[in-house]
């Protein structure tokens, strides 16, 4: 279970295969890392899970949860989309 929630409007830092509780809202995910490998699922344990793609460093989320499968840490940020 994820013991991480990330909230909007805050730079958060993720690490490798640690499970983040997104916000209820649809938002818009940045980050600063080049290639990060992001996976979003609807349930904690990922048993369905789909990529996340970034474009210009960004990408749209839904709530759920969200881990980093690459190396990091890796700064993001949550915007109210």
């Amino acid at each position: 279970m994820p013991t991480n929630t990330l909230a909007t409007g805050q730079i958060h830092s993720l690490v490798q295969n640690t499970v983040y509780a997104l916000p209820p809202v649809r938002c818009m995910l940045f980050t600063d890392a080049t290639t990060p490998t992001l996976q979003q699922s609807l349930t904690a344990a990922f048993t369905a899970n789909v990529a996340v793609t970034l474009t210009a460093g960004q990408s749209e989320c839904n709530g759920g949860f969200i881990r980093l499968t690459t190396a990091g840490p890796i700064n993001v940020i949550l915007k109210r989309a």
